[in-house]
């Protein structure tokens, strides 16, 4: 995927002939919350799943029109993100149900990519029901004979409909279950004052990630300093140890929207990389910066940033579409 190209393609996935009608997915309620990672039933987004092959699959997921947190984009669009946190639930579920990873693994992003099809993400008068065209394509570790897999990349297209709405890929690494409390009771670096809200294409400031730079050079530029909140109902579902990816995530869309502000833009294709686990208990900086354009009709292309003790710790290109 690649932002100089800017029509989506589809990924091309292995798949049986002829998948039958037992393939056919369900909509009416949502898998089990152990099996995304997932404590909350509402943040549950895989509605249902088969195994169409040794290592193909195909999953449903229900997209809210009106989710809290990753709330509609301008009005009109599904949050893009909720292609990132589908395809993190898929990956955790296809480990757990097919590769025998065991629930209480500490599950981490390693990379993770996506595009969409704006014209196909538009909200709509119901829920959007999308289908995962999945293949593990790279299971590494312990077989199943010998224990459960540590690393599986999915890679997956994403329909709405007959409609190709996007693809994606996701590496995923399981490790052994750590102390159920780590991260909780405090230790944590104290909350920066959030950038306005606005700025960041939000409502609410307690969903706001990044933060004001105490230091006055880094005011100066695209630079923030991560706003770790081990009480935010989604993005910390579960009590963690480390920060959890989908925080980096949506501190790199906030980071675009900043970067592009007064602008109002949609995601259109991330690729990250999370290089090492972000310890909760240290700060961590956030940067941004704009790459130049062949055009001035072309998506923003923005490269995003995370650094803690001195270290980068994840790396993201964002390619983002002003909202007309």
């Amino acid at each position: 995927m690649s932002h100089t190209d800017p029509t989506p393609k589809a990924l091309t996935l292995p798949r049986p002939p002829d998948a039958g009608p037992e393939a056919d997915l369900r909509f009416v309620r949502t898998a089990p919350r152990h099996l995304v990672d997932r404590s909350a039933v509402a943040e549950v987004l895989i509605t249902d799943w088969r195994r169409l092959g040794p290592d193909t699959f195909r999953l449903g997921a229900q997209w809210p029109r009106g989710h809290h947190f990753y709330a509609p984009i301008a009005g009109a669009w599904y949050d893009p993100l909720l292609t990132a946190e589908s395809l993190r639930q898929a990956s955790v579920l296809v480990g757990q149900t097919y590769y025998g990873v065991p629930a209480d693994h500490h599950f981490t992003i390693a990379e993770l990519e996506f595009e969409v099809v704006p014209g196909v993400i538009l909200l709509g008068t119901r829920p959007a029901e999308m289908r995962l065209e999945a293949a593990a394509t790279d299971v590494r570790g312990a077989t199943d004979r010998h224990g459960p897999p540590t690393a599986l990349t999915l890679e997956a297209d994403l329909l709405r409909g007959d409609d190709f709405a996007g693809a994606g890929r996701l590496t995923l690494h399981a490790s052994a279950p750590r102390d159920p409390a780590a991260g909780e009771g405090g230790g944590y670096p104290s909350l920066p004052d959030p950038v306005p809200p606005a700025i960041v294409g939000r409502l609410d400031e307690r969903d706001v990630v990044l933060g004001v730079p105490r230091s006055a050079a880094a005011r100066r530029g695209l630079n923030w300093d991560l706003r770790i909140d081990p009480g935010h109902p989604v993005l910390f579902d579960h009590p963690t140890h480390e920060i959890p990816g989908m925080v980096l995530l949506e501190a790199a869309r906030q980071a675009v929207q900043a970067a592009c502000a007064p602008y109002r833009v949609l995601p259109v294709e991330l690729r990250s990389a999370f290089h090492f686990p972000l310890a909760l208990g240290l700060p961590c900086r956030v940067s941004a910066t704009r790459l130049p354009a062949q055009d001035a009709s072309e998506d923003a292309a923005i490269r995003v940033t995370a650094w803690q003790s001195g270290r980068l710790a994840f790396d993201s290109l964002v390619v983002a579409s002003l909202c007309d």
